[in-house]
């Protein structure tokens, strides 16, 4: 039962109790205000009547500043768990204050001045309350769940005003309307220990990365930041806009439908019609809330569902102006208290997610406690010294007008809600290309660790690119000159000569060929490609930026699909470079690359580079090939995403299972970078680094923001593929018997790349039979295989080698805490570079299924961690017992 209601309702496993908690806390709230609204709308019709609307829509903005003012403050000064205490306080003394007022019957005026007070202390707590509930529960939960859970909220409040509405529908006999207020004071107290129980019971999620409530901002502070905000954000500006507008409408709709519903009806007969329409409204809300808005919003969108209301009031005020009566003022009344509820205010609380992050509470507080009452009494002085002069019809033209107005504010809000995501995804964000960040600044501990790699280096005792890169670091903040590549040597050799050295075991050796290399390369040196190519994962920073200097001084573009898989290999940094190289060649690239982009055997860093090098030399020819790119990376995700259940179902077969299905892991989320990559460079999503830094971040909150993104920014065929990807999602696969696994390992190793293929190959000989082995790897075995990958599938193939294969080296490596949660590119890399003996000066050992062990020198690592971002920050955590945001 409780998984149908999973489904049906889109709640996760574990999500219950917490949906349910919070749930209760906004149905108490909303039965207190469903119960006051409903008595108290009576009340005051009945005893002043609906004429005088546009006084309290004139006082209402008075009432609501110092309440602005003084909830920002509590806001600010004492954080939004203290503001829900201090609420409720006043829920309960309020109430009953009311209610002992009313109880001693006051002569006039007084008493007819105590229901303006009544009406004004319901318009307080409608606006109050709302923006207090979702102000307190948006710090729990981030955009992506708040998309799913927050209409069940939702749904809860309406069922909590549907309660308050059949109570005094019920008892609007037997209470007289005053009594109610009591009612009213006790559901306050009821939701106190709720309260309670979910600050202590669910920790609160920060906005970012920097943690706000750490920030120390007083009351001046904050109204600075928000005053900033409209001057720096156009999204927010548009968003007040639209609230503004929706509020001037909001009154006029109650204004009309409230003097159309008045007419022939006395206090007890008007209590029970507005105690049947509230709760009419609320079973409307509810059904919207818990079945229809979370489908609504994931098909169309955030911003396109904001069309919604606009559209509505429009055709109500349109049935007012053409026809009139009390189906324009029903209509009215479930525009207001039905699609306005349900749907609008649903849909603001995700609008104000793309608010900036850092003064989103302050600034929804002053945008709803200011915004409404300045739309009170707009709308009230114009009801005020108008209204008797225009007769209803002309009104509701007026309405249309303002119809027509709210549609195009909420268009320009549509089109800057992907940028002002975008925003909020850049806040916090670490911005290592501003010039700042060239000229690090060291504390003495550092520097003398520093000092301590290249005094070691020296010494001969090690010798790093980590060293080097020490040096570099005290090179740059001392002022002095970045290394530069060595004088030439050995000019009168011949080139083949040099070529062959850079294949050496020798580091010396290599360096030396280079050099020599360097001076006698010119433009269609062709030969010398290959062993420039096939050197480069062995050399060190300086010689590999070199390398791609020679490449790009032959510049041959046939050369590009050897040349990108070696590049794969490189720093992110050197990555540009390559990606500069294949610019510098020219349009004459642009076939090469879109062959290159588009080769699934290709790594998937070199197939980026391509990308980015085809979208820098021809947008328009980049654009021909994205949608046919971006479809059939996602449709072999899908097929991956199989695979890799049907192996992890099965891993207890053989070590190489679970391997292979953690290698088809990393594919898919490889495969779902890629896919990002190319649509950002299609214009579609936002900047890729900051779009991808965002979703692997720890905070729930920015990871949301940065799914968000992609929903608004990609159309909905594309983003229902992507958006079970973006949530980790894993369907459940049922487990295949060994005939179809053999057959999908056989698959595996003819369709995978380099050391997938190996690995599927290892699998089948751990579970096929001897006989058959052959058979089934062969699609292993590829012409451009890398000679470290066909030396394994030998071992695996012949059998009988005592030799450990790559596969059984990766099980070792990842067998280490402090190598483990590196990815498997990463780990293979290592792998290539374990040696048997162990090495002079730091090393680690890495032991064997069978006991055996292997070595790693500790400099190897750090090499090619200087490549692997992922090994760099595993060695870092490692080390460093911190959380990080990657």
């Amino acid at each position: 039962m409780r998984g149908l209601a999973s489904r049906l309702f889109r709640v996760e496993a574990g999500e219950w109790s917490k949906l349910l908690q919070f749930g209760l806390f906004g149905l108490l709230l909303q039965t207190g205000m469903g119960v006051g609204f409903a008595a108290g709308d009576a009340a005051f019709l009945t005893k002043v009547g609906a004429d005088k609307l546009p006084v309290i829509f004139l006082l209402t903005p008075v009432v609501m500043l110092v309440y602005t003012a003084v909830f920002s403050y509590l806001l600010v000064r004492f954080s939004i768990d203290r503001v829900v205490e201090v609420t409720l306080g006043l829920l309960i003394f309020g109430g009953a204050l009311l209610w002992g007022l009313m109880e001693l019957g006051l002569p006039a005026p007084w008493n007819t001045g105590l229901y303006y007070a009544l009406k004004l202390y319901l318009a307080v707590w409608y606006i109050g309350l709302y923006s207090l509930f979702w102000n307190f529960t948006d710090s729990y939960f981030d955009i992506q769940d708040a998309k799913r859970l927050f209409p069940l909220f939702a749904a809860f409040c309406a069922l909590g005003t549907t309660l308050g509405a059949l109570i005094v529908s019920v008892l609007a006999n037997v209470l007289p309307m005053h009594g109610f207020m009591l009612v009213w004071s006790g559901l306050a107290l009821a939701t106190a220990p709720v309260a309670l129980m979910l600050r202590r019971r669910w920790p609160r999620i920060a906005d970012s990365d920097a943690d706000l409530d750490e920030g120390s901002h007083g009351v001046r502070d904050q109204a600075r930041m928000v005053a900033e905000v409209f001057r720096t954000s156009p999204y927010a500006v548009a968003l007040v806009g639209t609230l503004f507008v929706t509020l001037l409408m909001t009154n006029l709709a109650e204004y009309q439908y409230s003097l159309v519903l008045q007419e022939g009806r006395s206090e007890a007969e008007l209590a029970a019609l507005f105690g049947q329409l509230y709760a009419a409204a609320s079973a409307f809300n509810l059904v919207v809330c818990l079945f229809v808005f979370n489908r609504l919003v994931t098909r169309m969108g955030v911003r396109n569902v904001a069309l919604i209301l606009p559209l509505t009031y429009f055709a109500v005020f349109a049935v007012f102006f053409l026809v009139g009566g009390e189906l324009a003022a029903l209509g009215a009344f479930f525009a207001y208290h039905g699609v306005l509820t349900s749907i609008e205010y649903n849909n603001q609380n995700l609008l104000f997610n793309a608010t900036p992050s850092h003064v989103k509470r302050p600034f929804r507080t002053v945008v709803e406690g200011l915004c409404e009452p300045l739309a009170s009494l707009l709308s009230g002085a114009f009801l005020l010294l108008l209204a008797k002069h225009v007769d209803m019809r002309e009104l509701s033209g007026i309405g249309v007008l303002l119809g027509a107005a709210l549609v195009g504010v909420v268009m320009l809000l549509r089109h800057t809600y992907p940028a002002a995501m975008e925003a909020n995804m850049r806040r916090g964000w670490l911005n290592f290309g501003e010039l700042a960040q060239s000229t690090p600044e060291f504390d003495e501990a550092a520097r003398a660790a520093l000092q301590a790699r290249v005094d070691a280096a020296e010494s001969g005792a090690e010798e790093s690119g980590a060293a080097r890169a020490a040096q570099a670091l005290l090179d740059i903040r001392e002022g002095g000159p970045p290394p530069g590549p060595s004088g030439n040597a050995g000019d009168g050799e011949p080139a083949e000569v040099f070529a062959a050295g850079l294949a050496d075991p020798s580091p010396s050796v290599r360096k030396s060929a280079l050099e020599a290399l360097s001076a006698r390369v010119g433009v269609g040196d062709i030969g010398l490609v290959g062993p420039l190519v096939a050197g480069l994962d062995n050399l060190d920073q300086e010689d590999r930026r070199t390398v791609l200097n020679m490449l790009a001084t032959i510049g041959d573009v046939d050369a590009i699909p050897q040349i990108l898989p070696a590049v794969a290999q490189l720093t992110p940094r050197e990555l540009r470079a390559a990606e500069a190289m294949l610019v510098g060649m020219g349009e004459a690239a642009a076939p090469r690359l879109i062959q290159a982009m588009a080769n699934d055997q290709a790594p998937y860093r070199a197939r980026a580079v391509a990308a980015r090098a085809l979208c820098v030399l021809s947008h328009a020819q980049f654009l021909t090939q994205l949608d046919r790119l971006v479809g059939a990376e996602l449709d072999d995700t899908v097929r991956r995403q199989g695979l890799a259940e049907r192996f992890a179902a099965q891993a207890g077969r053989s070590p190489a299972l679970g391997l292979l299905a953690e290698a088809a892991r990393q594919r898919i989320a490889e495969a779902v970078d890629f896919v990002l990559e190319l649509l950002a460079l299609g214009g579609r999503l936002p900047d890729f680094d900051l779009l991808i830094v965002s979703l692997h971040s720890a905070n729930p909150k920015v990871r949301g923001n940065a799914i968000e993104a992609i929903a608004a920014g990609v159309d909905h065929p594309t983003w229902r593929r992507l958006e079970p990807l973006l949530h980790r999602g894993r369907e459940s696969v049922k487990a295949a018997d060994a005939g179809d696994l053999i057959a999908d390992l056989a698959r595996a190793a003819a369709t995978s790349q380099g050391f997938d293929a190996v690995v599927a190959a290892q699998a089948l000989r751990d579970l096929a039979p001897p006989e058959a082995l052959a058979a089934l790897a062969r699609g292993a075995v590829e012409p451009g295989l890398a000679p470290i990958y066909r030396e394994s599938l030998v071992r695996i193939l012949a059998g009988g080698d005592d030799e450990p294969t790559l596969v059984d080296l990766v099980g070792a490596i990842r067998a280490r805490p402090d190598l483990s949660a590196a990815s498997i590119d990463a780990q293979a890399a290592l792998a290539r570079r374990v040696v048997r003996e162990k090495p002079a000066g730091a090393s680690l050992e890495l032991v064997l299924a069978d006991g055996r062990s292997r070595w790693l020198s500790t400099s190897v690592v750090e090499e090619v961690a200087a490549r692997r971002p992922d090994l760099a920050l595993a060695v870092l955590k490692a080390g460093d017992g911190r959380a990080y945001a990657a």
